[in-house]
Formats: structure tokens, sequence, C-alpha cells
């Protein structure tokens, strides 16, 4: 079973022989700096403000132990520890983009490039409340786009990511699906408490993907979906908070049905993903490859620094949909290796 962090008031409370890290003090001392910039390169625990300054901060630590580093951090609360974690975004990001972009309620299903997702959403002081869906276990062919260790390999996925978001934010509330999410599932995933704000499809299953734009359109709640070409990654927005009645894929597939897409197999199913996914922005090498799946290839061909591209996408649209700003629906193609090009 998976172990969450637990929050301790004393060290007492702690359990014995574990490894313990006091990140007060330093915490302290850089918040100080940050609330009072003027200060910055001065001795200032001379200063009555550095003593004003303490005394307010009296109390306002608990210790956090981490059970699978068998290690306790003592930590500033949580308002303080988040202000710390994101004070290197202002003015970036304003101090109430990213309130609200914290307090979004966000869902992704499927942990390949999902992981690259959640991280850019975690590094960039993103949703405290996170649902995560994934079946599958760890495996040398995913440690070059998945950021994990040999010592990994055989792992749940969902436990790895979930360590890692702990490790960055034991705030955080993270609803778990282990077993992935199914056609009949996913509607509890989307709508199910708490209700998601925004929805993120990095799924394999065409037919899940299909329900779940069912649910999340009869639901008023936005898709986002990125797909990485090798050296570009294709980012579909469908806002059905904004447009109840829009057509799932924009479209390009009709009107597509679970049972249609369940069916597809061999031939017929590679041309649903081409229309899919595919189009002029598509690169050559990538289509390619898809028709070689199964044949000289045992998988869609993945690139780790493509993720990354597609895990600041999309926390970037996230971010945008959390504060109302201008995102709208269709697809937005972000092209790294046509930027390189003279």
């Amino acid at each position: 079973m998976l172990q969450k962090p637990i929050f301790h008031a004393r060290a007492s409370d702690l359990p014995k022989g574990v490894r313990r890290v006091d990140a007060v003090p330093s915490s302290l001392e850089e918040l100080f700096v940050i609330r009072h910039p003027q200060f910055r390169k001065q001795a200032f625990k001379a200063l009555p403000e550095w003593k004003k300054f303490l005394g307010q901060m009296e109390g306002r630590a608990r210790w956090v132990y981490f059970p699978w580093r068998s290690t306790a951090v003592r930590l500033p609360d949580e308002p303080l520890y988040f202000e710390l974690r994101t004070a290197r975004n202002r003015n970036l990001i304003t101090r109430e983009e990213q309130e609200r972009y914290r307090k979004v309620n966000v869902g992704i299903a499927g942990l390949s490039v999902g992981s690259s997702i959640i991280s850019s959403l975690v590094l960039s002081g993103g949703p405290k409340v996170l649902k995560i869906a994934d079946f599958d276990t760890l495996e040398p062919s995913n440690l070059n786009r998945i950021r994990a260790g040999a010592a990994d390999v055989g792992t749940e996925k969902i436990e790895l990511m979930a360590r890692a978001i702990w490790d960055t934010d034991p705030f955080a509330r993270l609803q778990l699906w282990e077993k992935g999410v199914s056609e009949k599932q996913i509607g509890k995933f989307i709508t199910g408490a708490p209700k998601l704000d925004i929805f993120i499809d990095e799924m394999d299953s065409l037919e899940v993907k299909v329900a779940a734009r069912l649910e999340a359109r009869k639901a008023g709640v936005p898709v986002l979906m990125a797909t990485d070409y090798g050296d570009s990654v294709l980012l579909d927005v469908e806002r059905f908070d904004l447009e109840p009645k829009r057509k799932i894929f924009h479209g390009i597939v009709g009107n597509l049905t679970v049972e249609a897409a369940r069916a597809a197999k061999g031939p017929a199913w590679f041309a649903l993903v081409e229309k899919l996914i595919g189009g002029p922005q598509m690169p050559k090498r990538h289509r390619e490859s898809l028709r070689e799946v199964g044949i000289t290839l045992a998988g869609v061909p993945q690139l780790g620094t493509d993720a990354l591209v597609a895990g600041a996408a999309v926390s970037l649209a996230v971010r945008k949909i959390a504060n109302q700003e201008k995102l709208k629906s269709g697809r937005y193609l972000v092209d790294v290796a046509g930027s390189l090009k003279k």
C-alpha cells in the first residue's frame, strides 16, 4: 500500500531511527529576504525587522515524515512553504494568478507524457488537488521519458509519480486510481468528488478517449491532450466549458462512438489515430513510424525531450484556463525543431 507523508507537531512523535532534516532555519532566512529584498546583501540578523519577523514565525512549523525515504523534514507550515516554493515565479505569475492556479482541480489519465505534465504542474506551484490514473508498471524502455531509475523498474508508475509529487509538495491532495480508468469509470473520474475543473488525456485506449470527451462535454469540463511528435508537440484544447455542443476531437472524426472506437482494429485503428493526431503538421518521420508499429517497432516512438515540452505546454494551458485567460478550442503546434531551422 502506498504511504502518504505523515505530519507531526513534535519531533518526539516521529518514528525512532528516522533521518531528520531541519529545513526551518534556512527557510526562514530565505523567506525574510524574499519579503525584505532590500536586506538581501546585508547581515540582517541584528536588525529589529529580523527579530520581529522571527516572533511572527513562532509555532509555524511542523515535521513531515516521508516513509519511502525513512526521513522526516521540519518545514514551515503550508502557506509559508508555498510562498517559498513559488517565490521565484513572481512576477511572471502574479500572486492572484498563482492562487487561482493552485485551487483548480485537475485530473490526468496516463503517465507516460502525463508524468512530465504532472512534473510541470507541481514545479510551477499548480493544483493542490490532483486525480491521477494509470495501471502500468515501469519498464526499462520507459526510462527515456519518465524520471525514474533502474531500481524503480517493476514499480507502479502511479506510485513513483505520487512520491515525486509529495517529495516536492507534501501538502498535495492526491486521488490515485491505480487500476487506471475504463470507459465505464471515466465519468466518475471526471465528475466524482472532487469534480474536475480540467481533464488531461494522455491515455492509449481509443474508446476511453471517446468516452472521456463525451462525459467531459456533458459535465462542461475542458479537455487537454498533448501528442509528442519527436521534436514537436501537438496540443489539443477542447473547451467544453465554453462550448457545450462542440463536437469531440474538433469534429475531425465525425460523431465517433465508443463502440466504433472499440471495434476499430489493425489498419482501421491506425486510420483513426492518424486522423486524431495527424494532419499536415505531423512530421513525416513520425507518420512513417506509426505505420511500423507491430511490424518493425514494438510501440509508438516517444522522446523524453518532447515529453518535457508537452509538460510545459499543458501546464501553461491549465494556468490560462484557471485564470480565465483567452484560450480557444483548437490545435496548437509547439514546434521546437521548426524554431531551430534557419
